[in-house]
């Protein structure tokens, strides 16, 4: 009987750490967002293309980390990988991936920063190496001009 108890214990006691090993704490490395390195796929809001795939590698040689987050004032990849960067939004959550969103950014000009736009502001303007538009607190771009700049090249293609 005593054995049972003991088995029962231990379950519950490795179900209840399990559980807390998995509770989102204060930084994002901690929440096991996305590392630098890792692939992390962009949905796409167009029926003609489906999701694109950014890899944090291949970029970090073009900008600095708040060209893309540039909500995130401080954010570096040495203060997201020691642990002292809060939760870092998805783009989405700002711009909204739905056209005509009130809630959506709107640009100096007063484009409506919906996420298909604001990704490709960022994204082939950038490949292009014209960046005209440059995000609000966004950090410096290093290089430009590199990258692919037509739909297959970056979306996948849909049936």
């Amino acid at each position: 009987m005593r054995l049972k108890l003991w088995i029962v214990a231990i379950f519950f006691a490795c179900g209840i750490l399990g559980i807390a090993a998995k509770l989102p704490t204060g930084s994002a490395a901690e929440q096991k967002q996305k590392l630098p390195g890792d692939d992390v796929v962009i949905p796409s809001v167009d029926e003609k293309w489906g999701p694109t795939k950014f890899t944090h590698q291949k970029h970090l040689a073009y900008s600095d980390c708040t060209y893309c987050h540039h909500t995130n004032k401080g954010l570096t990849l040495e203060t997201f990988n020691a642990g002292s960067v809060e939760k870092i939004p998805f783009c989405a959550d700002c711009h909204f991936r739905e056209e005509g969103n009130a809630k959506t950014p709107s640009g100096s000009d007063g484009t409506e920063l919906w996420s298909k736009e604001a990704y490709h502001i960022n994204c082939i303007d950038c490949h292009k190496g014209e960046i005209t538009k440059v995000p609000k607190d966004a950090g410096k771009v290093i290089k430009q001009g590199e990258g692919p700049t037509k739909c297959a090249e970056c979306h996948e293609v849909k049936e």
